[in-house]
């Protein structure tokens, strides 16, 4: 049986989708990657957003190949900001449309909410692509959580984003200001240290499943995938 790839930036993106997944009854059809599991770090590959759109160039001609194990592609990878390092939402389809032209995929259309590229070829699965947080705003995974943080626990996120507001040194950038604020409030659970994933533990969920983004990103993945 021909396995369905979902290709995130890294192992905490992996971690978090693979809760993502197992919530929703997709993983038992779609393997949770990371662009190193195709192209080990020896071979030059490396988990990050612009390790993602490299790894189509592995990837996609998998797609092409009636002997691959891979049936569908979808990515999803963070927009950053406008004007930084090449990011935005403009920017990033812009460098996956660029990629994946090379192998016969035609530009994004906005779909089932996300995003595809469509193949030249009619009877070619399409790639999808969610770019975090909407498909249309700077940002990140971490923007796409903080916005459904549920109501018990908002005035303790609040404070966390207060500190780091407060803080006399920052060594990070702000772009990772969102990051920074997750990773504070997850730091005080009763468990902590823990990674994103954590906001989905089964029954005891930080992130409210029922807020209608939430449910867009949910509805894509098994129009996709499905």
């Amino acid at each position: 049986m021909k396995k369905n790839i979902l290709l995130v930036e890294g192992s905490n993106d992996k971690a978090f989708f693979e809760r993502v997944c197992k919530k929703h009854g997709l993983n038992y059809t779609v393997q949770v990657s990371n662009p190193v599991d195709f192209v080990p770090s020896s071979q030059g590959g490396f988990n990050s957003k612009q390790g993602v759109i490299n790894s189509l160039t592995t990837l996609l001609p998998l797609l092409e190949d009636e002997d691959s194990s891979i049936n569908k592609i979808a990515i999803i990878l963070d927009a950053d900001i406008t004007g930084s390092n090449n990011g935005g939402f403009s920017s990033t389809i812009s460098q996956i449309e660029v990629k994946a032209g090379e192998f016969k995929y035609n530009n994004h259309s906005h779909c089932n909410p996300g995003v595809e590229l469509k193949h030249s070829d009619k009877n070619m699965h399409s790639l999808g692509v969610w770019i975090m947080p909407d498909n249309k705003s700077d940002g990140a995974i971490e923007h796409w959580i903080k916005d459904k943080i549920i109501e018990s626990e908002r005035k303790l996120f609040e404070h966390a984003c207060d500190i780091v507001s407060k803080l006399p040194v920052t060594k990070f950038s702000d772009s990772s200001i969102a990051k920074a604020e997750l990773a504070t409030w997850l730091s005080w659970q009763n468990q902590p240290g823990r990674t994103v994933a954590y906001t989905l533990k089964d029954g005891n969920e930080l992130i409210d499943i029922n807020d209608i983004k939430y449910k867009n990103l949910i509805d894509w993945l098994k129009a996709f995938f499905n």
